[in-house]
Parts: C-alpha cells; sequence; structure tokens
C-alpha cells in the first residue's frame, strides 16, 4: 500500500498564496508535516491559479519540495508541457506523472515523458466526453489507456489506474460505481497498479470525514494499491493500517504493531 500526501495543491487557498508570494517556508513545513505523518510520496500541483504560467510554479514547487525531502513526488498536471518543465527539474527518487487520460490532446504527450524518463503513469478512466457513469464505461477507456501505453513502451506494472471518486451527495450510486470499477481492473489486469483519490466521496455530506474513512476501508478491501490522502489526518491513517491488517495485507500485523508502539493510532 503506497501512500501519497495530497496537500501540496495550488487550489488549496494556502498553498496557492505561498506559490503566488513564493514562500518556500510554508511549501517546506507542509512537505516535511506529511512525510513525517506517514507519506510515502507527495503529490505535487500548480494548477488552479488563474492567469498564472503552471508549468513555472510547479517548477518552482518541485525545486522547493525535493530540496527539503526525500521521498518521491508525483507531479501533477493537466499540461503535458509543465509537467515536462517539472521533470527537467526534478532530482529525487522515481516520480509519477499525473495524469493520463483518453483525450488525444493529453495521451500521446504524457506518455512520451512517460517512456523518456522512465516514470510511473497515473491514467484516468476518463476521456473527452468526461466521465463515464458506469463501471464497464471506465473499464473501456482503461482498456483503451493500457493498449496504447504498453505499444509505447509503458510496463503494466508501471501503470495507475485511478477508477475516479465522485460525490455520494450528487449520485448515491457514485461510490459503489468507484468500487465496481476497481474490482473489474484487479481482477482483469492483475499486473496493473491502482490509485485514487478519496476526498470527493463524502462532498457536502455532513460528517465527510467518517465516510472518507468508511470508504478507505472498503478500497483497501477491493485491493487499491495506493491512496491520494491527507496524511495528517490521523483518524484517516489508522482506519487505513486497521483494514490493511484486517485485510491480510499485513504479515503478522507488522505495520499495524509498529504504528501503535510510535503512537500512531487512533481510535
Amino acid at each position: 500500500m503506497l501512500i501519497i500526501g495530497e496537500s501540496l495543491n495550488a487550489a488549496l487557498p494556502s498553498v496557492g498564496q505561498a506559490v503566488i508570494a513564493r514562500d518556500c517556508d510554508t511549501l517546506i513545513t507542509l512537505a516535511r508535516s506529511q512525510v513525517e505523518a506517514g507519506a510515502q510520496m507527495l503529490d505535487v500541483n500548480a494548477g488552479g491559479l488563474a492567469g498564472r504560467d503552471e508549468a513555472a510554479d510547479l517548477v518552482w514547487m518541485v525545486e522547493t519540495v525535493q530540496a527539503a525531502t526525500q521521498v518521491a513526488l508525483m507531479l501533477d498536471s493537466s499540461l503535458p508541457e509543465a509537467l515536462g518543465a517539472a521533470l527537467a527539474v526534478y532530482r529525487g527518487p522515481r516520480p509519477f506523472l499525473s495524469s493520463l487520460t483518453g483525450e488525444a490532446g493529453r495521451l500521446e504527450g504524457v506518455l512520451s515523458l512517460a517512456v523518456e524518463h522512465q516514470t510511473g503513469v497515473v491514467a484516468l478512466c476518463m476521456d473527452e466526453n468526461g466521465i463515464p457513469d458506469t463501471p464497464d464505461g471506465r473499464i473501456a477507456i482503461a482498456e483503451r489507456l493500457l493498449d496504447r501505453a504498453t505499444v509505447m513502451g509503458i510496463k503494466p506494472e508501471d501503470l495507475y489506474f485511478d477508477p475516479l471518486v465522485l460525490a455520494i451527495s450528487s449520485d448515491y450510486r457514485a461510490g459503489g460505481v468507484t468500487l465496481a470499477t476497481l474490482q473489474a481492473i484487479v481482477q482483469r489486469w492483475p499486473q496493473v497498479r491502482t490509485v485514487c483519490g478519496m476526498s470527493n466521496i463524502g462532498f457536502g455530506l455532513p460528517r465527510r470525514r467518517l465516510l472518507n474513512r468508511t470508504f478507505a476501508s472498503m478500497l483497501v478491501w477491493c485491493g487499491l494499491s495506493a491512496f491520494i490522502l491527507d496524511v495528517r489526518e490521523r483518524a484517516l491513517m489508522s482506519t487505513l493500517l486497521a483494514a490493511q491488517a484486517l485485510a491480510g495485507q499485513d504479515a503478522w500485523c507488522r505495520t499495524y504493531l509498529r504504528s501503535h508502539r510510535a503512537g500512531k493510532l487512533e481510535g
């Protein structure tokens, strides 16, 4: 189970302000606090700032974060040119590129960068028509992405499919569609990996963190490989570790016990 910290995202007001002001201290503190809380990789996203040069902002974020931490980064942008600029200055452990979609304009650009730099790739189960509302629709996109990625030289184990998480407040079936898509990917292509962020699932509903924690445990059971989340939320991390142990994914409960001894578990 790979834990990816989600909080270095310029769409968050405090992070966006830090990027605009080139406030290194704020970014460094946020990066280090996530690693200390258990993040094994950090998502870095400079998007969402109107009127900004996203490539320049992403380069600055990457340079700032990698000077303060030793973990790998997920370079996160919808613009292949921004990903390319970030890769040019990246010096850490093997990164991931996020994200690949079925949209023709992004498909070739992201895959070419991934092959050239031998990165992991996050592939979203969506295309130019948006996000299908059925597992079959998302699986069809995943199959096209897998075929093209394989042809271009991406190893299946370097491809991380995101089944996509939408809010159940907008569609009560959304969580079930995500879980069914995830199960289908795991069963159909056991050699590929899977990843998703959970923060959308409870949007607009009370006790949102309760929904996130419960959904996290369901994703563990369905075989999700990597989790993008706020690692500083101790209750969520505790639920993940407990679910991993209960699902038989933590040999002799070693990780769970080590976390207990370190005082990291809640509940």
